[in-house]
């Protein structure tokens, strides 16, 4: 009997021979001549597909921080499902897993294994962690700098060499009983050593101080709406951690000469901006981290100036390329265990029709209506703190309205419990009598959350399945084949000035340089200083 899960044919993931990375950019390529430099904006998808079972390969550590303040014993419910959620995640845990427990107070304690240090998790020591965390007692502060610090210590010790490290954190409360500045300190020092996810509990707890912490360690912060879905929550994001299988992707940018880069950010699931994070590898190219990989979807925003002088009106010039650039799991080296998409190439076609420069493609659209939802979220949140609530329920209309707009329901679902919604649509709303600290920073944290359009887990539309050879370059006309047919010519680079031209072009439009035969790249060479593009800015 044939299945039918009423997705579109190009919805349905597809098959691949080979565990497999693929990328899809999305831009519209028509800018206005003319105007000047101008920025060029596209969408980056990268997605895996059959990544999971190399998670073997791959070895990981995790550490699980439950907050044991005195606040988590009020309600009680919320000890309890701390209690079950520890014990929950540990479960999930894959065997071989270096893991810990650590329980948080006004200081860091490891709580299992008993020798302070990182245990193997098997069907023995998962049971005698879950025992552990059935134990853990609610009295104390709260130094979340301390607990943070002790999961890095934990996850890099000497002779741990884990390639995939990662943290649960759970808290009540805000960071109250550490030295002023000492979580800033401890995040700096933590960034690039491990990530975590973070997850607020209760009434108490800051959003931006836990949207912090997720940011700077490449996590996801959020709240648990309700005491119950604790221990399903950390059993999802346990999962999610153990089918991390590719160590790290380097997203790798190649600017041609006389362009700049803009920026480049994460933009789903959540927004993080990684432009700071760029490492130099060349005169005109950065490599971006994004962490470990399993089977799953991220959107990155890239934003490049572009350049019109000595570019032809009317024809396709590439203004940059975007390549993946993944690594090794174990002792197998990336390109035994993952297949790698070949260079995106970005484009520029200067044209004076107006339709054509004015189009905004559709996915760079809908993360700036992203872009516009969060800020409205966030300045309706820092009203409502400062005693301004008209100020609030003005910019929570917008925010609701926005919302709307980008069918996201579950942060509509938690505006509405900050106000009434009499048309979302418009964005009329009403601010509601009482709201709840909880309800504000449940709204609050979600605020650089995003979604996708279509199906989680499914290829882009248009995508071709990871194994199957990509479409050839575009024909030239007029260009033959050994076998009679069209063929296709690649862009041309200027061997002095690296100015990038149409295949069929014989000089270069800046320098008067005589071009490759057949069109290709270059050999590298170092650039004139004149030509030598600024350090990345925000």
């Amino acid at each position: 009997m044939n299945r039918d899960d009423g997705a579109a044919p190009e919805d349905r993931a597809p098959t691949a021979a080979l565990p497999a990375l693929t990328a899809q950019l999305g831009q519209n390529k028509y800018l206005a001549a003319g105007s000047g430099t101008v920025p060029a904006h596209a969408v980056l998808t990268v997605e895996g597909h059959g990544l999971a079972g190399l998670a073997t390969h791959a070895s990981s550590a995790e550490v699980v921080v439950i907050d044991c303040s005195g606040s988590m014993s009020w309600p009680s419910t919320k000890i309890a499902a701390a209690r079950k959620a520890a014990a929950a995640a540990i479960g999930v845990l894959r065997d071989g897993t270096r893991f810990a427990l650590v329980e948080g107070t006004d200081k860091a304690r490891v709580v299992y294994p008993a020798t302070g240090r990182m245990a193997v998790a098997g069907p023995d020591t998962r049971a005698d962690a879950a025992r552990t965390a059935h134990t853990l007692v609610a009295a104390g502060g709260t130094a979340i700098a301390s607990w943070l610090a002790c999961a890095r210590d934990l996850l890099t010790a000497d002779g741990q060499d884990h390639p995939i490290r990662h943290a649960l954190l759970l808290t009540d409360g805000r960071n109250e009983h550490d030295r002023p500045d000492e979580l800033e300190r401890v995040l700096a020092d933590c960034a690039g050593k491990f990530t975590c996810d973070a997850r607020g509990i209760g009434d108490q707890w800051a959003a931006t101080e836990l949207r912090e912490i997720a940011g700077r360690l490449h996590g996801i912060a959020d709240a648990v709406e309700h005491d119950s879905d604790l221990e399903a929550e950390f059993r999802r994001m346990m999962r999610k951690a153990m089918d991390k299988s590719v160590p790290g992707i380097r997203i790798r940018v190649r600017l041609r000469v006389g362009s700049v880069l803009g920026f480049f950010k994460q933009v789903f699931p959540t927004e993080l901006d990684l432009t700071q994070e760029g490492v130099r590898t060349g005169e005109r190219t950065w490599e971006f981290p994004t962490g470990a990989w399993g089977d799953e979807s991220r959107d990155y925003h890239l934003c490049v100036t572009a350049d019109p002088t000595g570019d032809p009106m009317g024809e396709d010039m590439q203004l940059a390329s975007v390549a993946l650039v993944a690594e090794g799991a174990g002792d197998h080296p990336a390109e035994t265990v993952v297949s790698v998409p070949r260079p995106v190439p970005l484009l520029v076609h200067w044209t004076d029709d107006l339709v054509l420069s004015t189009r905004i493609d559709p996915r760079v659209a809908r993360y700036s209506g992203y872009a516009d939802l969060g800020r409205a979220v966030n300045a309706g949140c820092e009203a409502f703190e400062a005693g301004r609530p008209g100020a609030a329920e003005e910019e929570w209309g917008r925010a609701v309205r926005f919302a709307h707009e980008l069918g996201d329901e579950k942060m509509l679902r938690r505006l509405r419990r900050l106000v009434e919604v009499e048309d979302a649509a418009e964005g009329r709303v009403r601010l509601r009598d009482e709201i709840t600290a909880g309800d504000l920073h449940s709204a609050w944290i979600v605020s650089n959350h995003s979604t996708q359009t279509r199906r989680p887990g499914a290829p882009p539309r248009g995508a071709r399945p990871p194994h199957e050879p990509g479409p050839p370059p575009a024909a030239v006309p007029g260009q033959r084949d050994e076998r009679g047919k069209n063929a296709a010519v690649p862009d041309a680079e200027c061997p002095a000035c690296g100015r990038v031209s149409p295949g069929t072009a014989r000089i270069c439009a800046r320098c008067g340089t005589a071009l490759p035969a057949g069109g290709g790249p270059a050999p590298e060479r170092r650039a004139r200083p004149e030509q030598e593009p600024p350090e990345p800015t925000a």
